[in-house]
């Protein structure tokens, strides 16, 4: 196997990889949404909950 072909399926590998990860995220994150939305909280308020509990804001 070439370098080139090596350097190729790592790189799609890890594409894969990412691209499971951010699925999961997705999934996750409208299982939350769904979860607030059954409590009564829109989902303005729930993308705010979501943000800072994400780890995503700069809010301390």
């Amino acid at each position: 196997m070439s370098t080139e072909q090596h350097d190729a399926d790592a790189y799609g590998q890890e594409l894969a990889r990412i691209s499971h990860h951010q699925h999961e995220a997705t999934g996750a994150r409208f299982m939350v949404f769904q979860a607030l939305a059954a409590v009564g909280i829109g989902h303005e308020q729930a993308d705010g909950v979501c943000t800072v509990n994400g780890g995503s804001s700069s809010r301390k």
